[in-house]
């Protein structure tokens, strides 16, 4: 009873954020819009007792009859759409019969075969079942969760996108199980269509496959043969693509999952360009005349699988059984409302054909600079950082384009998330108090960070600037956190131990989206030692630098954004900036005001120790995962690695084995949090992309002796130490 109190001192169907979040004004800056006012959230798990919007209760004296409400409701709910099959559209499409007569086998064995992979595919929608499952996830929904959130008005935007007849595809994060459930059975409440999703194969699994084909799932497999003898992938590719055309042809809403996989880490993973690269092949070829893309993404207390401890150690992935599942859901259900309050976001639906005009454009536009804002070679934009912009030439190739989309959609989606009290808690413990701290200080730290994710433009679950208290939002979190973090009336101290940082880790990484370039030049002013005169040039230089080398752990910008000049804005800005109270301050300040032309290419410094404190604190949002790359690089340099080549999983497994024991010899004390696979795969893979190890083998790793890691190790050492 005492936890249900404090969960309920927040109102968490409240927002701070009052209109929807618009489009990117790059990219669109001449649509037309008003932008909604934003009202409260909405508790789809209190639908059944209102029959509909529970707010406003029209008459206060009626009380929700909870007798069989949700069966009640659940029957009487339509399932007005159809749902038409395609088979026979995608057996004789143009595509899969140029495949067939392109194979050199018989043409009756090669029609078998595509029968086959479209079996193998194809969700068969069926009302019925989806009806029974949206009563039984009314149960499931209950168990695991204290509310189910989403609003109202966002949902009026998608209504309005599906009345003008042209298809919706939804691209939600990824962040659990329970992922490929929510849309479908929100979009039932509101009388959406519900889309076709697309699910790894490894989710169709015996006794189990049908059930999820018949609430929508279709099937792709994770991978394919390389050698493709006898051209099977290029018949299952044909199918696939064609069957994707087909639904999106006949006007039904397809949902798949741009980063291809569940995060391990609880941030966005960078997108696969896949299944998008069908979607904008049908629009460009003709065959259907545009879509609707749709960001999504969930705020959860804590997702209902824990958090991936074995995985983050590099013990392989487990792959689902029947068996697997049910032990899953069996653990799940243990612990009663264990996922907490789970929000739902839906981005503004913006039609294909203007992402595709918009961004050809942004990324053709490469806009001049003033001359010394150009040390670093075509450092003009973002786009020349990560990975969509290999190339470096005048025109956009598809590939280029697609990679573009992605990135945007999985930018925007993980901007419009709301943060978790929780995820609060855990960025004030790892980046700030690790020892223990009085909790009265703590509390007024919480309101802190919750007005500074405010002013960033997000939005803390329950958090109402001036009204909430820090001792409800932080009794709210120590609820969810009682396995990591000790709590009495007086203090608030993490448990020491791997599992503990780890799961206080990935809550973090949420709210790392907000704080991304600030925290990145933080670090870079930080590593230079207390007192010390700083250029404005080298704090730029170094932070692009440093971007660049976290390019597959952050998404900094969109693609249409140049980092530099976001770096230059945050600089600029106020809080960094002001005569009397930014965090830096001129060394040619006369008089206490400063010139902006001058505070841009002069000299500065930090102004005090509460300023620093405060870099410390974004510097720290960030440390680990620099601390991740420079365990790798040290790493594969060392007698430890072999010369041999060695697959990566090993190669992970081994470091962090080793790191834990303490057997690497550090010039830091790492923090016990950059020691996971996930930022080693990361460090690894950027390592790879640079050229400063072999790609010779795929997957696989061997000792570099490449003097460009030296310098490296170096350069991060000297990041890396606390002056």
């Amino acid at each position: 009873p005492n936890s249900w109190v404090r969960r309920m001192d927040l109102d968490v169907e409240s927002t701070s954020i009052t209109e929807l979040r618009s489009h990117c004004e790059t990219c669109f800056p001449l649509m037309d819009e008003v932008v909604p006012i934003r009202e409260k959230y909405v508790d789809l798990l209190e639908f059944s007792n209102f029959n509909g919007i529970p707010y406003p209760i029209v008459d206060p004296s009626k009380k929700p009859r909870r007798f069989l409400a949700d069966f009640r409701y659940s029957w009487s709910v339509p399932l007005s759409h159809d749902y038409p099959l395609v088979e026979k559209d995608v057996l004789s499409s143009k595509r899969v019969h140029k495949v067939i007569s392109r194979l050199k086998e018989q043409n009756d064995e090669q029609k078998n075969r595509a029968v086959q992979f479209f079996t193998e595919i194809s969700a068969r929608l069926s009302k019925f079942i989806c009806k029974c499952c949206a009563y039984v996830l009314y149960k499931v929904f209950r168990r695991l969760m204290d509310k189910l959130l989403v609003c109202k008005e966002e949902i009026q935007e998608l209504k309005r996108a599906e009345q003008t007849g042209i298809p919706i595809v939804y691209l939600p994060l990824h962040r659990s199980h329970l992922d490929y459930l929510l849309i479908t059975w929100c979009n039932w409440h509101f009388g959406l269509k519900l889309p076709h999703i697309a699910s790894g194969d490894n989710l169709n699994l015996s006794g189990l496959g049908w059930l999820l084909r018949a609430t929508g799932a279709f099937f792709i497999r994770r991978r394919v043969d390389p050698d493709d003898e006898r051209g099977k992938d290029q018949l299952y590719r044909a199918i696939l693509h064609s069957y994707i055309e087909q639904v999106l042809g006949k006007n039904m809403p397809i949902e798949f999952f741009l980063e291809g996989t569940r995060s391990r880490f609880g941030k966005v993973l960078t997108p696969k360009n896949g299944l998008i690269s069908n979607v904008v092949e049908a629009v460009q070829h003709g065959f259907i005349k545009d879509c609707y893309l749709v960001p999504v993404s969930y705020t959860y207390d804590a997702v209902v699988e824990g958090i991936f401890l074995h995985e983050l150690m590099g013990i392989p992935k487990v792959r689902e059984s029947v068996l697997g599942v049910f032990r899953g859901i069996f653990s799940g259900f243990r612990k009663s409302k264990q996922c907490g309050v789970v929000r739902m976001h839906y981005g503004r639906p913006i039609r294909l054909t203007e992402y595709l005009a918009t961004i050809t454009a942004s990324l053709s536009n490469h806009r001049t600079r003033p001359v010394r804002m150009t040390k670093l070679s075509t450092s003009f934009s973002y786009r020349e950082l990560v990975p969509w912009h290999r190339t470096h030439s005048e025109t956009v190739d598809d590939r280029t384009m697609i990679r573009a989309i992605g990135f945007h959609v999985v930018y925007e989606a993980q901007m419009m998330c709301s943060i978790s009290p929780v995820a609060v808690v855990s960025c004030l413990i790892l980046a700030k108090w690790r020892e223990k701290t009085s909790r009265n200080t703590f509390e007024q730290d919480c309101v802190w960070l919750c007005e500074q994710i405010l002013s960033e433009g997000g939005d803390v679950v329950g958090y109402q600037s001036k009204k909430t208290t820090g001792k409800a939002l932080a009794s709210y979190a120590f609820d969810k956190l009682q396995s990591c973090v000790k709590v009495t009336d007086e203090y608030v101290a993490p448990k020491e131990s791997h599992s503990s940082f780890i799961q206080l880790a990935y809550n973090k990484n949420s709210v790392i989206c907000r704080f991304s370039i600030k925290s990145v030049i933080a670090m870079v002013i930080v590593s230079r030692p207390v007192g010390a005169t700083l250029s404005f040039d080298e704090i730029v230089e170094d932070t692009l630098s440093l971007c660049d080398w976290l390019q597959f752990e952050f998404l900094f910008c969109r693609p249409c954004d140049s980092l530099r000049e976001l770096v230059h804005n945050v600089l600029s800005n106020n809080e960094w900036s002001h005569p009397i109270h930014g965090f830096l301050c001129s060394e040619i300040e006369e008089d206490g005001f400063l010139d902006a032309g001058d505070f841009n290419s002069g000299t500065l410094r930090v102004r005090d120790s509460k300023s620093r404190e405060t870099l410390q604190f974004f510097a720290n949002l960030v440390r680990p995962f620099i601390q991740s790359l420079y365990l790798v690089s040290s790493f594969v340099t060392s007698e430890r690695c072999s010369v041999e080549p060695i697959s990566d999983n090993n190669v992970i497994r081994e470091l962090c084995h080793e790191s834990l024991a303490g057997k690497i010899n550090l010039p830091f004390s790492p923090l016990l949090e950059s020691i996971n696979s996930d930022s080693f795969k990361n460090a690894l893979r950027i390592l790879k992309d640079k050229g400063l190890l072999q790609r010779s083998l795929p997957n696989s790793t061997a000792r570099s002796s490449n003097s460009r890691l030296t310098e490296l190790i170096s350069n991060l050492q000297r990041v890396l130490e606390v002056k």
